[in-house]
């Protein structure tokens, strides 16, 4: 009987974890205390071992998914079991609805009910292809697309109602980058015409320093920028200000300006402030808490 392993939760404010990269394959044997994955979490990058001992037949979660605490993430078992998971349940209703549609009669014959349930099962091996599954696929397609600057836009689907697949997505990586067309003649515009926006921009918005990129934040970041607003939103917060006289200290950066020599680091005004808190810190410990 294959053992479902599950997103384990690997910190007390762990919620989701998100799949690094499988150490083990489907097929391979897997000890007791085996690393097995690696799982990104809300602190850090962890390593789960296998909580048990048997043959890895089925991964459910492939990397670069996020899933909830709890969530099926592969399934271990015997070495000639095979997967019982979602996926298998779905390859034997589509196995049944295919022997129904063996012995049903003919589509001249046949009654509304089992003409509607040869559709079906024609459709279910297109529906239940390895390469489709579920949102699992979909989610790697759009990690690989991201790694590899692909525009999923410019991509035709070929899964179920034109859904991009990973598949898609790595048929357009091995095919390279498409070809550029040569621009069209410069024509001069019309008397009257308005001007039209220059081509591409609205697409690739360009920026002074190049074009933009998103990047996706880390757990840990995730998890720092929720903490910071959430202390902004609940904690009472009240600032200080005062005014300081550091005539003393701009002359004496320019004298250590003037005396160093070539090469030499000369401290900046930041620098002299840091300096300031540290021997005040040192005289008042008390507000360093």
């Amino acid at each position: 009987m294959a053992t479902d392993i599950v997103m384990p939760r690997l910190s007390d404010s762990m919620e989701e974890g998100t799949i690094l990269r499988w150490l083990k394959s489907p097929g391979d044997q897997v000890a007791l205390g085996e690393e097995l994955v690696e799982i990104e979490t809300d602190k850090a990058n962890m390593v789960y071992e296998a909580p048990g001992t048997g043959t890895l037949i089925e991964i459910v979660a492939e990397e670069g998914d996020t899933l909830p605490i709890g969530q099926v993430i592969a399934r271990v078992g015997e070495a000639d079991e095979k997967p019982s998971g979602e996926g298998a349940a779905a390859e034997r209703e589509a196995a049944e609805e295919a022997d129904d549609d063996r012995r049903s009669p003919s589509p001249v014959h046949g009654s509304a009910a089992s003409q509607s349930s040869r559709v079906r099962a024609a459709e279910a091996p297109s529906a239940l292809s390895p390469s489709f599954t579920s949102s699992t696929q979909r989610s790697a397609a759009r990690r690989i697309a991201t790694e590899n600057g692909l525009d999923l836009s410019a991509l035709a689907g070929s899964g179920p109602g034109g859904r991009i697949i990973k598949a898609d997505v790595e048929r357009a990586i091995a095919a390279g980058p498409a070809p550029v067309a040569p621009p069209a003649p410069a024509t001069a515009p019309s008397p009257g015409a308005p001007a039209e926006p220059t081509p591409g921009a609205r697409e690739r918005p360009e920026t002074a320093k190049g074009a933009v990129s998103h990047e996706g934040l880390t757990k840990l970041q995730q998890t720092v920028a929720r903490r910071m607003a959430e202390s902004k939103a609940t904690a009472p917060h009240f600032y200080l200000s005062a005014e300081v006289d550091m005539t003393r200290a701009v002359s004496a950066r320019a004298r250590i300006k003037a005396e160093a020599a070539d090469g030499d680091l000369v401290p900046s005004f930041n620098d002299l402030v840091v300096k300031a808190c540290a021997i005040a810190l040192r005289e008042h410990p008390r507000a360093n808490g």
